[in-house]
């Protein structure tokens, strides 16, 4: 029986990001995926390619997972990007209240480039206190695992295994914490933690400039897995994989970046 992921996350116009990508990504893997769009984002190229972000009523949020969950009966794994609001975060906290998903990735978006600093520590608190203990893994970039773990500093893998371990005593089973290329190491190193196993997972680094989309992918496609029925350390495993595919095959266009592309992994 074909699984099925939902999607709660932002739409990114380029495609390269956000639900586009997460829709793209579970159907690489052959997991057929929904969506509950919970903003709509868009890069401005007229303003050093920044983005221009418009929040999505609370009650048309709620009543995407709602026609979800009718539809299909049962979600086999979730997965949450970007929320942006404290609002926002307080419905989707309602509607995982509600649903009891067995499975909820959150890859915990805590900053969009361009909101005011205020803004956005209320959204990072609100996060922390109603979505994170909803979360049965989460896959924090270098600056979220940061703020997530209250760390000074992470500039080694050390440092980020024990931010990992920090993470996962604020109650989420499983923590993949994710550097990068960020540590000058000549790959791309991510930690796995779940209370008893640390994982380094290292892949060879392909090129030094940012390509937009790949946390999005790395979450949606161990969301993808573990829906599938996959271990999390399986599915991070698997997820860093195809994330060097679509990073390897991406697309180039007129922005300062290029954008992931998921379409020749598998082949």
């Amino acid at each position: 029986m074909t699984k099925i992921a939902l999607a709660i996350a932002g739409s990114e116009a380029s495609g390269g990001a956000g639900a586009q990508t997460d829709i793209k990504t579970f159907h690489t893997l052959g997991v057929f995926g929904a969506t509950s769009l919970t903003c709509i984002v868009s890069f401005d190229p007229n303003n050093d390619w920044g983005h221009r972000f418009v929040p999505v009523d609370p009650q048309v949020i709620h009543d995407q997972i709602e026609a979800a969950v009718a539809v299909h009966g049962h979600i086999d794994a979730v997965k949450i990007g970007m929320l942006g609001t404290p609002t926002t975060i307080g419905v989707v906290a309602e509607a995982l209240e509600q649903y009891h998903f067995d499975k909820v990735i959150l890859d915990p978006v805590l900053i969009c480039k361009g909101q005011e600093p205020g803004a956005a520590l209320d959204t990072d608190n609100a996060l922390r206190e109603k979505i994170l203990p909803f979360a049965t893994a989460v896959t924090p970039n270098l600056f979220e695992t940061h703020i997530l773990s209250g760390m000074d500093e992470i500039t080694h893998v050390d440092q980020l295994i024990e931010a990992a371990k920090r993470i996962h005593d604020q109650g989420v089973p499983y923590v993949l914490a994710k550097a990068g290329t960020l540590f000058n190491t000549g790959t791309a190193l991510d930690v796995f933690y779940d209370g008893s196993t640390t994982e380094v997972l290292e892949v060879p680094a392909i090129g030094e400039e940012r390509v937009s989309g790949a946390g999005c992918t790395l979450a949606a496609a161990m969301t993808a897995e573990m829906a599938k029925g996959a271990s999390p350390l399986d599915a991070a495993r698997t997820a860093k994989q195809v994330v060097v595919s679509a990073i390897e095959h991406r697309m180039h266009g007129n922005a300062p970046f290029d954008c992931v592309f998921q379409g020749y992994y598998g082949r």
